[in-house]
């Protein structure tokens, strides 16, 4: 079945996703980043211009994935008012990335970053190409969740601060999450731990600040961090896959630091897999 219908279902059902974007922002020249970063990327604006010719190739992002859109651009979390571009472009990929869901963190009832994840384009055009991909008949949100990082279709999870934090307690609240799964590193996955911990200790991390972790397939998984919106290059590439896993599990296992992303996305999925 064409994505077309979930997507007029959607625009149907809400407002906000029905209203065009046309006058919403300039069509600008675009320059895809080289693998490694170092060239000019496009700006969140740029990155959503694309996106808003044909409503038939858009992925649904329904009203409950964390709040309403911006025109058809963008999308808002809505406890954090953090607004996400509905496609993305990451240091390291050459492909289009689209919007899935959004949610946000907190800890001890203080929002520390908004969230956003993002799949690989090729495989939001149809339900059927998708289910054919990631490999399932049926739903099941643990199996899918699953099945997606297993999956030959890259995906990107974008954090956006709401805070200031500084490296350590960033990196070591991840850090928390890769001990449910890793009780007892071997060699290989503490060289991955190193290089994710030392991506992030040091630094002051801004309100505002960007943080992509890109799952390229299960053994690779790149880190870039960002002032803005705007991503320039990859600071760090993790190796392990049951490093990456376990980094994947902590935001869409049982037991996700974002409750609210993990249940967003997958209603959509739901709603995409149903059709």
């Amino acid at each position: 079945m064409s994505l077309a219908s979930v997507v007029s279902s959607a625009r149907t059902s809400s407002p906000a996703l029905a209203r065009g974007t046309a006058g919403s922002c300039r069509r600008a020249a675009r320059t895809r980043h080289l693998p490694l970063g170092g060239a000019q990327v496009p700006s969140a604006c740029q990155l959503a211009c694309r996106f808003t010719r044909s409503a038939a190739r858009r992925l649904p992002v329904a009203p409950a994935t964390g709040g309403g859109a911006v025109g058809d651009a963008f999308v808002t979390e809505g406890s954090t008012n953090v607004k996400f571009p509905r496609e993305l472009i990451v240091p390291g990929y050459t492909g289009s990335l689209v919007i899935l869901g959004t949610g946000y963190r907190d800890k001890f009832f203080v929002k520390v970053y908004a969230a956003a994840f993002y799949v690989d384009y090729s495989v939001g055009i149809d339900t059927e190409q998708w289910k054919e991909k990631i490999g399932i008949e049926s739903f099941d949100s643990n199996s899918v969740f699953d099945s997606i990082f297993k999956a030959p279709a890259v995906k990107s999870l974008s954090i956006i601060l709401v805070r200031d934090v500084d490296g350590k307690t960033f990196v070591n609240a991840l850090n928390d999450v890769i001990a449910r799964q890793i009780k007892k590193p071997n060699a290989e996955e503490e060289s991955s731990l190193s290089t994710f911990q030392n991506t992030f200790l040091g630094r002051n991390l801004k309100q505002g600040t960007s943080i992509y972790l890109t799952w390229l397939e299960p053994s690779r998984m790149l880190i870039s961090i960002s002032e803005n919106q705007d991503p320039s290059q990859v600071d760090a590439e993790i190796k392990s896959a049951t490093v990456n896993y376990a980094l994947y599990d902590g935001f869409f296992g049982n037991s996700p630091v974002s409750p609210s992303l993990r249940s967003y996305t997958a209603q959509l999925l739901e709603a995409l897999l149903r059709k």
